[in-house]
Formats: C-alpha cells, structure tokens, sequence
C-alpha cells in the first residue's frame, strides 16, 4: 500500500505531500489538481509496470505533464518533474527532465531523460546504505 506520496512540477502541482491511508477523499473546486494527483499515482504505477515511455507517450509528451501553472518553468524555475511514494516495503523517487540545452539543433531536445531514480528500504532513512537501486 502507498503511504505517502510526494509530486513536484506535475500539471497543475507545484509540490504536494500527501500522507495516504487505506481509503483517501479527494475534493476541492473546479480546476484545483485533484485529476493530476491521480494522474501522478498512474504515473508512479507506470514506472512500476516498465511503462514510463508509454506513459509519457501517451500523455502527449514530457512538456504536457511538466508543471503548467502559474509562473511555467523557464530558466528561473527548474524544469523536472519530481514523484516519489513510500511503501510498506521501500521508498521510491522518480526526477525526470529535459536533456541540457545543446550547442546544435537536434529532433531530441524534448526527449525525458530520467535525473534520477532511486529505491530504498521501508523503515530506514534515505541514506546510501539502505538504497537499493540508483
């Protein structure tokens, strides 16, 4: 079971913790993040099932699910999306983001390119010897 979810630069998310039980309730108005924080959980279980390209593909790519509110990343606001869970089992962090500006025109410029991602031990804090994978 997820237990806590954090999303950064998702959508309409600019950063939200959320600690999570067996049964959650999401409301709010119209237009407040409540479908992306959804869509953030289907991305998490995406990366899961191996289908992060597919995901991101779908969606239309990278830049359609990088923060898209006010204040849109440009070289003064980070442009990498963040999402991470903790499980009963591990921690999870996914940092996703554009490759660096290249010196040349390229059909790659808005590929992902994952930053990061690591897993760690449920139960320890995030330190280099309970990680798992880097």
């Amino acid at each position: 079971m997820i237990n806590h979810i954090r999303i950064k630069n998702f959508r309409s998310v600019r950063d939200i913790e959320l600690e999570l039980g067996a049964l959650n309730i999401v409301f709010g108005p119209n237009g407040c993040g409540k479908s992306n924080i959804y869509k953030a959980i289907h991305l998490l279980t995406a990366c899961a099932d191996g289908k992060f390209s597919g995901y991101i593909s779908d969606e239309g790519g990278l830049e359609n699910i990088m923060w898209s509110g006010p204040g849109a990343p440009t070289d003064r606001f980070p442009r990498r999306l963040q999402i991470g869970c903790v499980t009963d089992e591990f921690d999870y962090q996914l940092q996703v983001g554009f490759p660096e500006k290249l010196p040349y025109p390229t059909q790659f410029q808005l590929d992902p390119i994952v930053k990061e991602e690591s897993i760690w031990l449920a139960g320890f804090s995030r330190r280099p010897s309970s990680r798992v994978l880097e």
